[in-house]
């Protein structure tokens, strides 16, 4: 796959949104590729005025943040058209659009967000105005007890994978119990996430 800016933005975003901080690093690890390949283009979107950089922390510019939402809602609306009318399995729907989205711009990304019937959210939970606030907590953070899959922030392949084979997806209940790791048990069997991936996970309680 050939990686372009608007790549990088949707990773910036991607740990903005469920981990509140993202460096250089995270970036190259997520796209693998070579942190210096890393380094070198957030400083061609820095030029750009797309983001800045406190220290080795990176964030939005107010005019990246805006390309940032038309991008992200249209990942997630292609999202929905690959798992909906494409048949991609729902923990592969994240890397299978990497390339059709750069396809659905703008009035085309609307034109299929009706067609698709204005899908709320994306096949993972998330939100297709990504400025929605969606009030729902990381899993890390809950006490023990009762819930509801409100959505998956962070579409990691393998996390996907995890809760799938447990079938554990959004609008799904699940019990949350702690030790060293996080315990979420489903109607379908457990898993165990560490802290820094329950994050990722976003709960509502359960009504």
């Amino acid at each position: 796959m050939t990686l372009n800016r608007e790549d990088y933005l949707l990773v910036v975003w991607e740990f903005l949104e469920s981990f509140d901080s993202v460096s250089e690093i995270d970036i190259s690890r997520r796209l693998k590729i070579s942190p210096p390949t890393a380094h070198e283009y957030i400083q061609k979107i820095m030029d750009d005025g797309m983001v800045r950089k406190i220290g080795k922390k990176i964030d939005f510019t107010p005019a990246g943040r805006k390309a940032a939402i038309r991008l992200v809602r249209t990942h997630r609306i292609s999202e929905v058209f690959a798992y909906n009318m494409l048949e991609v399995p729902w923990e592969e729907t994240h890397s299978s659009v990497m390339e059709l989205e750069h396809i659905f711009k703008d009035d085309r990304a609307e034109t299929l967000f009706r067609k698709l019937g204005s899908p709320l959210t994306c096949p993972h939970g998330n939100p297709t105005n990504p400025d929605q606030r969606m009030g729902d907590v990381p899993s890390s953070l809950v006490n023990e007890g009762t819930y509801r899959v409100q959505r998956i922030s962070f579409e990691d392949r393998d996390l996907l994978k995890t809760l799938a084979s447990v079938s554990i997806l959004p609008g799904d209940s699940v019990r949350i119990f702690r030790d060293d790791n996080i315990v979420i048990q489903g109607s379908n069997g457990e898993i165990k996430l560490a802290p820094y991936n329950a994050q990722a996970l976003r709960l509502a309680r359960k009504a």
